[in-house]
């Protein structure tokens, strides 16, 4: 992968308003993996001829024969474009606007991700379902996600911090992100911070659930995470900050302890929990 990039940051109205400008650009290249199933029916393969069918009875639809083409492009290219403006609005309160633009182009889709046709006769070696066709997705995705923060702070123990924030894209997504935390200051040294995310989006155009694409689209992933769906996330952290910093033989301190932990739960059935954990260290 190679990336470039910048910003710059200007402060006026007494450094009351802070304008930021951002650009990145990402060139990658994939390392394209195609499902075991589907590589004898790549030009020059042996289809039926492989030693994966030779050695291993076909059931359900015998005839077997997957429609399948290799991937021309292996790269990919992301541009963006960021901009964000800051101020402060009163001795408590500071809010910031924020906009991102993201053109990618090349390859996005992921072709190890398997794709069943309905309109086609289901095959199976003993009980795997033998693949169709590889996700197959567009070549070029534009982005916009439009979003703010608005922190209050409310006293020497308690912040308020909150965001959201609007996405939506020419593959048909769009999403809505609204995040709160609440850093509580329970002595100098230690904050704790609970916190609540949620976020829903609409499905992308191409997206079906497993088995239910026909064989005549163009493009169709089953991957989840394009698929229509809504998501919690609740958490709860604790920070310990070394106020008075004490290096030792080394000349090196303990700054700062970060402990948090996440749970996750989307309407789809997929739950997690999610632990991080963070140290800062400075060094003289």
């Amino acid at each position: 992968m190679e990336c470039f990039g910048g910003s710059y940051t200007r402060l006026f109205n007494e450094k009351n308003t802070e304008l930021g400008l951002s650009a990145n650009v990402f060139l990658d290249k994939w390392k394209i993996i195609y499902p075991y199933e589907l590589r004898p029916f790549a030009p020059g393969g042996r289809g039926l001829n492989d030693f994966l069918f030779i050695e291993n009875t076909i059931t359900g639809n015998p005839d077997y024969n997957p429609s399948f083409s290799v991937l021309t492009n292996e790269n990919r290219n992301s541009y963006s474009l960021g901009i964000g403006l800051s101020q402060i609005l009163s001795r408590n309160i500071q809010g910031t606007f924020l906009t991102d633009f993201v053109l990618q182009q090349g390859l996005l889709s992921t072709p190890f991700q398997r794709v069943y046709f309905s309109d086609i006769a289901d095959s199976f070696i003993d009980n795997f379902h033998l693949a169709d066709d590889i996700e197959r997705l567009p070549d070029s995705r534009f982005k916009v996600a439009l979003g703010g923060r608005l922190n209050f702070f409310v006293n020497e123990y308690l912040v308020i911090r909150s965001y959201y924030r609007y996405y939506f894209d020419d593959w048909g997504i769009n999403s809505n992100t609204l995040s709160l935390e609440f850093p509580v200051k329970i002595t100098q040294k230690f904050t704790l911070y609970p916190s609540y995310r949620f976020y829903n989006q609409k499905a992308a155009d191409y997206f079906a659930p497993y088995n239910e694409h026909l064989s005549t689209s163009i493009y169709y992933t089953s991957d989840y995470d394009l698929s229509e769906y809504n998501a919690n996330q609740y958490g709860f952290g604790i920070n310990y900050t070394n106020i008075i910093l004490k290096q030792h033989k080394l000349k090196v301190g303990l700054k700062s302890v970060d402990l948090k932990y996440n749970y996750y739960k989307r309407n789809t059935g997929l739950s997690a929990g999610i632990i991080t954990a963070g140290l800062k260290f400075v060094v003289d």
